[in-house]
């Protein structure tokens, strides 16, 4: 006879968030539902900066809502460009579970001066946001990165050795 270990699955960002399923599956909003979060009355806004990923520059805006016994955060990021798609990501938000402010009492940033951060990094980035000119290497990578994630996308474009659009003729 087996004994199963009882665990108690902890409840998910998508929860407390009311992510849909689209938004789950591609761990991604646009950017009218992000202002929609901001301004949900069960959000609490706790970290906002522009900060760099292997990706670019973006606007990093931490979040968390209540669910049950336990405070579920999660990180959405936006507003910069990604270098590996060639293009700005201005109407969308890619968002993952945050975990780093579990033990901790997060700082909370007030409705008003989180909309100020955002429309400012918006109004920074303005006068360089442009309509894509994606190389064919980078339309692979949004291709992979949408079918896998980003760093498994970087990782199969280097495995292929494909570092521009020449390597993708030669296939």
């Amino acid at each position: 006879m087996h004994s199963k270990a009882m665990t108690k699955e902890h409840p998910h960002p998508h929860d407390a968030f009311g992510f849909t399923e689209h938004e789950r599956l591609w761990e991604r909003i646009n950017h009218t539902r992000f202002l929609a979060l901001l301004a949900d009355p069960h959000t609490t806004i706790h970290h906002i900066e522009v900060s760099t990923n292997d990706y670019g520059e973006f606007l990093f805006v931490t979040l968390s809502q209540q669910i049950g016994q336990e405070r579920q955060f999660v990180t959405l990021w936006g507003a910069g460009y990604h270098d590996q798609r060639e293009r700005w990501l201005i109407d969308e938000w890619r968002w993952y579970e945050t975990q780093q402010y579990r033990q901790m009492i997060p700082q909370q940033i007030a409705l008003e001066d989180a909309q100020a951060l955002v429309q400012e990094r918006l109004a920074e980035i303005a006068p360089s946001v442009s309509s894509p000119h994606q190389s064919k290497r980078a339309k692979l990578f949004e291709l992979l990165a949408d079918l896998t994630d980003e760093d498994g996308a970087l990782t199969d474009l280097d495995d292929l050795g494909i570092w521009d659009d020449d390597d993708l003729d030669a296939l």
